[in-house]
């Protein structure tokens, strides 16, 4: 199953928005999206109370199968993510 990139700088746009300081693309869609199931996308800087919020946003543009991770949820997994996956933003 492939990803359609397309509208993912359309989300990075709104994710900055509600406050992301870095926004990275990780995981299959960022190493091969024709063989991606869905887009992972890691954020950092987005309030909590703020990210479900984000989240919906994301969703209604992707239109997609996708995960968003949020380094103020997880920071460890923020850390490694940040390593391996593609910055798109910050």
């Amino acid at each position: 199953m492939a990803v359609n990139l397309e509208k993912v700088p359309q989300a990075v746009r709104a994710l900055v928005k509600m406050g992301a300081r870095k926004v990275i693309l990780f995981g299959s869609a960022a190493e091969n999206p024709a063989s991606a199931g869905d887009i992972d996308i890691a954020v950092e800087g987005i309030p909590l109370n703020r990210i479900l919020d984000a989240d919906v946003e994301v969703g209604d543009i992707l239109r997609q199968p996708y995960d968003l991770v949020s380094r103020e949820e997880n920071s460890r997994f923020f850390e490694i993510i940040s390593r391996y996956g593609k910055v798109l933003y910050g």
